[in-house]
């Protein structure tokens, strides 16, 4: 995996560094940070003549920040190069991600518009990660998962609650409506668990066709990442679901991430 982080030496930045090397560590992957110097923000600058000056050292200091902060990764094996450009930030990173075919972009909220034109899934962070839930409690076995995924990231919840009505027939309604109440008890089992670790949470209920849906909530809630559960023995609509969206990764256009149990 080919991991593009763009740094910009400020906290969100360092974090999605930070991420970004335990992510390529995991995954035996490369890193490539990008800084980006928008030299065209300082013509006719009004704070004088030094202002350019001024802004290169500091750059120059926060390129130092990321070395640290990939020292003290304890990186051993892993690749990284740090990369530093001229231009319009969005613009060199999607030239980049094009040249370098990049599998995943790393960016703070700042730099959000990468995600519209980037040829890969762009993790925005801190962001809000969409969680899908159905009426099993198997998703209480990947809470750790989601709270790890939580603070490493900053970001908020989503706990997206999914009610697969096209498995039941017009004469089916009572079983419907227990399938919602057991989805809307895991969301609150889910819920009161994620709280009681400071993680802020949301909670939203869709019908229908749980890709489809996830889908459509993902582009509504502005979502950055996808965590769907692997899935057990028998298979479940949600784990159908992760299936369809990793065969088809371009219509999410955000990371998808797999919950494998603790064992493996």
């Amino acid at each position: 995996m080919k991991i593009l982080v763009i740094y910009d030496g400020t906290i969100h930045t360092k974090t999605a560094l930070r991420y970004g090397l335990r992510k390529a560590k995991d995954e035996a992957g490369e890193v490539i940070i990008l800084q980006v110097f928008q030299s065209r923000l300082y013509l006719d600058y009004d704070a004088g003549p030094k202002a350019e000056e001024l802004a290169r050292a500091e750059a120059s200091r926060h390129l130092r920040d990321a070395e640290t902060i990939i020292q003290e990764s304890g990186r051993h094996g892993i690749p990284v190069r740090v990369l530093s450009e001229e231009g319009d930030t969005v613009e060199e990173a999607i030239r980049l991600a094009n040249a370098e075919h990049a599998d995943l972009i790393l960016s703070s909220p700042r730099y959000k518009a990468i995600a519209r034109q980037a040829p890969c899934p762009v993790y925005i962070m801190p962001g809000t990660i969409l969680v899908p839930v159905d009426s099993s409690d198997a998703l209480m076995e990947d809470k750790a998962n989601i709270i790890e995924e939580a603070k490493a990231t900053g970001s908020k919840v989503l706990l997206l609650g999914i009610i697969p009505v096209h498995l039941y027939s017009t004469g089916e309604t009572s079983e419907l409506e227990e399938v919602k109440k057991k989805t809307a008890v895991t969301i609150k089992k889910i819920k009161n668990a994620l709280t009681e670790q400071r993680i802020e949470v949301s909670e939203a209920v869709r019908s229908g066709y749980p890709d489809e849906e996830i889908l459509k909530a993902a582009d509504e809630y502005s979502a950055s990442l996808i965590m769907l559960p692997a899935g057990g023995k028998t298979p479940s609509e949600l784990t159908k679901a992760a299936s369809i969206l990793l065969d088809e990764p371009k219509q999410a256009r955000l990371p998808i991430q797999i919950m494998l149990p603790a064992e493996a």
